[in-house]
């Protein structure tokens, strides 16, 4: 009779000690990997710093600190200040970290804390202070695909005026979209000291701009020293008292070299009638005028609330409501 072959025993416990040490090479191995990244971070930052000091920058970021292990890449700093003495200019600012995903390097989030000073020959010195500020990014070459800047509760200091202007929430977003740059903003509880406006007393605003400009990429990335020349399409502008309340502007424009402007715009002041209802006693000279411009054609918005359209063209800085001339607007430089 044959002898049968036995079948070799399953080591379950072998096999469990070559996975746990399969575990403890890959932990020491992206260990590893992630301190060496992280040399590599603090190796290009002290790069960035004197490369700007060089330039005539100055950047200090006190206690700076690579951290984040295991799974982010985060630089803090316990304060952080900018200097260009050829200038006259000085940053001062508190906290600031930064961080990025492992697996995502390329996209930067950051936190700044307040307050903030800004000194220079050219705004004298504005304070600035949020509760929380942050800020994303998503770099690329030459310029970040996508910047966007949020600040809550934003209030600026400057004139010798405590918080001229503020804010409940204050946004700021850039994006390329091939050539051209796309910036928008928006803001809400704008309030405005009236010392700054002739003693006027201005509503709680909100508001959105959009626009692209052509070329922006080029115009960003070679530094911008005139506005001439620049040409582009507002998107939507809009100043609002409510949100059913305010006016909105969007067509294109063009800066020539000579600095005027060219423009081809869409006017819409929505609730025209409650609109100068809320800017008659802020603009009392101009009453009549307010209401001459209320008083014309409306016709209902999407919602359902009157909206009055005005068509705005600029000409060699001529501005005019259809054939109506309103006003020279000055060369820009």
């Amino acid at each position: 009779m044959a002898e049968k072959k036995e079948k070799p025993r399953y080591n379950a416990g072998r096999r469990i000690r070559w996975l746990g040490v399969a575990i403890v090479v890959a932990v020491i191995a992206y260990s590893g990997g992630w301190y060496w990244l992280a040399g590599q971070v603090e190796t290009q930052a002290s790069g960035f710093v004197e490369e700007q000091r060089q330039l005539g920058l100055a950047i200090d970021c006190a206690d700076r600190d690579v951290r984040g292990y295991p799974f982010r890449l985060e630089i803090f700093c316990t304060s952080l200040e900018v200097k260009r003495p050829a200038e006259g200019l000085n940053v001062e600012a508190g906290a600031f970290r930064s961080a990025a995903q492992v697996y995502e390097p390329k996209r930067i989030y950051a936190e700044l804390d307040a307050p903030v000073s800004v000194a220079s020959s050219v705004l004298g010195r504005v304070e600035a202070n949020w509760t929380l500020g942050r800020a994303t990014a998503t770099l690329a070459e030459p310029l970040p695909k996508r910047v966007s800047v949020a600040l809550d509760n934003l209030d600026l200091s400057f004139a010798g005026l405590q918080k001229a202007l503020t804010a409940t929430i204050a946004e700021a977003h850039m994006r390329t979209q091939g050539e051209e740059l796309d910036l928008a903003l928006r803001y809400e509880g704008l309030t405005i000291d009236p010392r700054l406006v002739d003693n006027r007393i201005l509503p709680a605003l909100s508001g959105d701009a959009d626009l692209r400009l052509k070329d922006g990429v080029a115009l960003a990335t070679q530094g911008v020293s005139t506005l001439r020349g620049v040409a582009g399409e507002i998107q939507r502008l809009a100043l609002l008292l409510t949100p059913e309340r305010g006016f909105l502007v969007s067509g294109s424009f063009e800066i020539g070299a000579d600095g005027l402007i060219d423009a081809t715009l869409k006017v819409i002041i929505v609730d025209p009638a409650g609109f100068a209802a809320a800017m008659k006693p802020v603009f009392p000279e101009y009453a009549s005028q307010i209401d001459m411009i209320a008083s014309g054609q409306k016709q209902p918005g999407p919602d359902g609330t009157p909206e009055l359209q005005l068509p705005i063209t600029i000409r060699d800085g001529r501005a005019a409501l259809g054939f109506i001339p309103l006003a020279s607007i000055p060369p820009l430089d």
